[in-house]
């Protein structure tokens, strides 16, 4: 099953990279229409999700410091380009942590996957391990993608 999901995982990178490759700097912190999370803020906040995959598969945090709080869940994304770190440093970043939690997924333990999510409140929306790196690896991805792909429509964007 393993290869399913990291295949998927793989899909999910590839989707980013085409949703944003054509854009420019601006473009990257641009808020059309009320669209809060703009591209630069939804590749960070991706790889910061991804870097707090790869604790749950054993693996050493590697995510800059400061980047824990410009791409926090519940912030709001600044449309100040000076803000973010450009667009091949994101790029960069998420895909270095896909890379380490692909690897790390498929040479794990699947004993892993069975173990309680170690966070007892978020234990009743994700039971274990594996429900929260499956949801990581797709969903959650999956759910942010789509909102890139919303916001290149409401830049007049075609699609990726």
């Amino acid at each position: 099953m393993i290869q399913h999901v990291t295949h998927l995982y793989g899909f999910n990178l590839g989707l980013a990279r085409s949703l944003v490759n054509d854009l420019t700097p601006e473009q990257m912190v641009a808020q059309p229409h009320g669209v809060i999370n703009h591209p630069a803020w939804t590749l960070g906040h991706l790889t910061m999700a991804a870097d707090n995959l790869a604790a749950f598969l054993g693996l050493e945090p590697q995510a800059p410091a400061d980047w824990d709080k410009t791409f926090a869940t519940g912030g709001t994304p600044s449309g100040e380009l000076a803000a973010y770190p450009s667009k091949e440093e994101l790029l960069a970043a998420l895909t270095a942590q896909h890379e380490r939690n692909t690897a790390a997924a498929r040479e794990v333990d699947p004993a892993l996957f069975g173990k309680p999510h170690p966070n007892e409140r978020r234990r009743k929306y994700f039971p274990t391990v594996g429900d929260i790196a499956v949801f990581l690896m797709t969903s959650h991805e999956m759910d942010h993608l789509g909102q890139l792909a919303a916001w290149r429509r409401a830049m007049g964007l075609g699609p990726a």
